[in-house]
């Protein structure tokens, strides 16, 4: 085949039957000449759309950019995003004319119309961005002297430690710092680093004639990745949305260098705040030094230390290594049968920890959450995907919407018994909201302004009139007709300020159940899309279940009400319907539904955890969905529900008694029913299925040895019979 013939083949299937981001990488790394071809083409594509123009050449033969499958690729619409922010920044830096502006204004309008067909990355946040910082559970420390070098972390600045003598301390998360770079986001779907530089680097010198891509990230030298400040590290062309997370109440405002940068000329006031000093704003939360809420005394730098002291003890979630041995059952299959106190545990091949979040504060005492400013793309809508590394142990959300209902965790119960024992399946929520108002409130956003319940400005303590003002620096003014928010980008609320949870549930027609319960660390998948929603545990997609599979659905006639937002027919046709403005991590955007609850006297805290979580605009081809699955479950020792049922197989070739564990939904179903039996309280009337006795002897009130589900710690397990008595048991 010449070389012309080549070409042209390879462009058409590029542009016909390359529909995936694993199908391009594997396309890119055939050989040099086609490597070029693709790079050239995708770098076409990228300076077309930029445009808004409707074709790639002016030719009938040619493909146009609405149904070329490229031009829909996560890596051709960061080259796209790319000149679109080089344009903006030329106009920014130019003072034109009104029609220059009103050409500025037009280009601007075309880039984010054009953002609800794109599939780019909103947010990823990894293991290795949790920032750790040592936390003094100590009330008596020194706080006239702060010490750089007890703290450590993981991607970028190295935040500030508590000095203190001879004091219990608990490794806590200050932050959780997302990815930023194309390579960090693209490599996971098999693109070679050479392929990705190569295509932006011809997509600019297409574009502006220059011979170097140089993105924020690498641009920066190695010395100022580390030292890069919070409030420097900014969404990029490769992830839009967020790329850093906080604790709710521990935000931008408490960092030294975040406030000599806001009192600096060069600092730009967030759009919700009218007036803005800090770090005042939150002189007023956690009011334990007797002073009046808004009385204008501000802390002593002395006070504000101590302040940050307690506030990161109240307010930073821990810190904990995930559990290398995440199947009991399957590990339990390689031990020897050798004495319990001297048995050895064979190493398995998938055993792997990671850094994980634990949303419980440094004394286990409440919960917690993480939230990011709201997107710097703007409000979205479905489809979305979200991959999610993480374990709860009983009914909680992973994550959801900053302000709005985007649910994703084990949530919603259809039966009485996962009610009563916070066993829910997983299950996906959002918000409702008619395709025709999703699009009014896009168009909304494009022309600047803001729809209802999308992007409103929330009034804060210092967004008052000038009689208010007035009244501020007298200290008359009425504390209850003022709210305290932080006045940073993460707009952040008084954490112990009292909030009003009471939200409706939502209906049927919102929500998207699965079958899988809590209670082991899973590689969770879902993509928000209406009735094509799916959610995918461990490589394998869950079976839908409606009101109807528990037999809660009584129709009297033969026809169905179409317009019933609870009858089964209707089920989850709005699910993704709802805005996703930011994301709250480690519960709901109400935090009623968290992950964790403070200590109880038995010890148990209702833990939950979250290793890894992934949020794409879009729905994902199906293969990039498996792709990102294989990778996430390799880097973090999680098997398929495949080599799950390879490896009993192999193991039951040696047992006398081998075991059937193929339904893994089955065994789910079993587990759960079990607790429910042993943990049900009179007049025992739990209905339900007979359940094996494999199953109820893993219980963990009847177990001999128990491990914490979350990091495969050993667990004191409570003496069989009298607790008055020194001896093993009464009996």
């Amino acid at each position: 085949m010449d070389t012309d013939t080549q070409k042209i083949a390879v462009k058409w299937c590029l542009h016909n039957t390359c529909t995936s981001n694993s199908e391009l990488a594997t396309l890119s790394n055939v050989c040099k000449q086609w490597r070029e071809i693709a790079t050239d083409t995708i770098a076409s594509e990228a300076i077309v759309a930029s445009r808004g123009e409707g074709s790639m050449e002016n030719n009938s033969t040619s493909p146009s950019t609405k149904t070329s499958f490229i031009c829909q690729l996560m890596i051709t619409d960061m080259a796209r995003e790319l000149v679109v922010r080089k344009q903006q920044n030329e106009q920014a830096n130019i003072k034109s004319s009104d029609a220059d502006k009103d050409l500025t204004n037009k280009t601007s309008s075309t880039t984010i119309r054009s953002q609800a067909e794109s599939k780019f990355c909103l947010a990823w946040f990894a293991p290795s961005g949790i920032q750790t910082l040592s936390v003094s559970l100590d009330d008596d420390d020194d706080y006239d002297d702060y010490d750089d070098a007890e703290a450590s972390g993981g991607r970028g600045r190295k935040p500030v430690s508590v000095n203190a003598k001879n004091s219990k301390k608990v490794t806590c998360c200050s932050e959780w710092r997302g990815y930023r770079h194309a390579n960090e986001v693209l490599v996971p779907f098999g693109y070679s680093t050479n392929f990705i530089s190569r295509v932006f680097d011809a997509t600019m010198e297409m574009a502006f004639g220059t011979t170097a891509y140089k993105s924020p990230v690498t641009a920066l030298s190695a010395a100022e990745k580390e030292t890069l400040s919070s409030h420097q590290y900014n969404p990029t062309h490769a992830v839009r949305g967020a790329t850093l997370a906080r604790s709710e109440g521990y935000c931008l405002c408490l960092d030294d260098d975040y406030t000599e940068y806001a009192n600096s000329a060069d600092f730009q006031r967030p759009n919700h705040a009218l007036y803005h000093h800090v770090p005042s704003c939150i002189d007023g939360w956690m009011n334990d030094y007797g002073m009046s809420l808004h009385s204008g005394t501000r802390l002593t730098p002395i006070q504000r230390k101590k302040k940050q002291h307690n506030l990161a003890k109240a307010l930073l979630p821990r810190i904990v290594l995930s559990t290398k041995r995440k199947y009991p059952l399957l590990h339990r299959f390689a031990e020897t049968d050798a004495h319990e106190n001297e048995s050895k545990q064979q190493s398995l091949p998938w055993e792997k920890r990671q850094r994980a979040v634990q949303f419980l504060n440094a004394d286990k005492s409440q919960a917690l959450k993480l939230i990011t400013p709201k997107f710097e793309c703007g409000p979205t809508s479905g489809p979305v995907t979200i991959f999610i590394i993480g374990i709860t142990t009983e009914d909680g959300c992973f994550v959801s919407g900053r302000h709005t209902r985007f649910e994703f965790g084990h949530l919603h119960p259809l039966s009485s018994r996962d009610m009563q024992f916070d066993m829910s399946p997983i299950s996906i929520a959002t918000g409702k909201q008619d395709i025709n108002e999703v699009s009014i409130s896009n168009r909304m956003v494009v022309d600047g302004v803001q729809p209802d319940g999308c992007d409103a400005r929330r009034t804060n303590e210092h967004e008052t009139s000038s009689d208010d003002d007035d009244d501020d620096e007298t200290g008359s003014t009425d504390d209850s007709q003022k709210t305290t928010h932080c006045l940073c980008n993460f707009d952040s609320g008084d954490p112990f300020n009292p909030k009003d949870v009471s939200v409706e549930d939502p209906s049927e027609d919102c929500i998207h159940h699965g079958a899988t319960g809590p209670g082991l660390w899973h590689c969770y998948t879902a993509i928000f899309d209406g009735k094509d929603s799916i959610i995918r545990v461990d490589g394998c997609t869950e079976p839908k279940r409606t009101r109807e599979d528990y037999g809660l659905v009584q129709m009297d006639d033969d026809e169905e009400d179409s317009d019933d937002a609870d009858s089964p027919s209707n089920a989850g046709r709005f699910v993704g319907s709802g805005i996703l403005d930011g994301l709250s991590i480690g519960s709901d955007h109400q935090f009623d539904m968290s992950l964790c609850y403070g200590e109880t006297d038995d010890g148990d805290s209702g833990q939950g955890s979250i290793s890894e979580l992934a949020v794409f605009h879009g729905r994902m081809p199906d293969a990039d969905i498996e792709r990102l699955e294989r990778y996430l479950m390799k880097k973090h020792g999680i098997l398929s529900i495949k080599e799950k049922s390879a490896f009993v197989a192999k193991s039951n070739s040696t047992r006398m008694k081998p075991i059937n564990i193929d339904c893994q939904i089955q065994e789910d179903e079993w587990k759960r029913h079990a607790h429910a039996l042993i943990e049900q309280r009179r007049p025992w009337k739990l209905d339900g299925i007979s359940v094996p006795l494999r199953v109820a002897a893993n219980h963990h009130s009847v177990a001999w040895r128990r491990t914490n589900d979350i990091t495969g710690q050993s667990v004191r397990i409570t003496r069989i019979g009298a607790k008055n008595s020194n001896g093993s048991s009464d009996w």
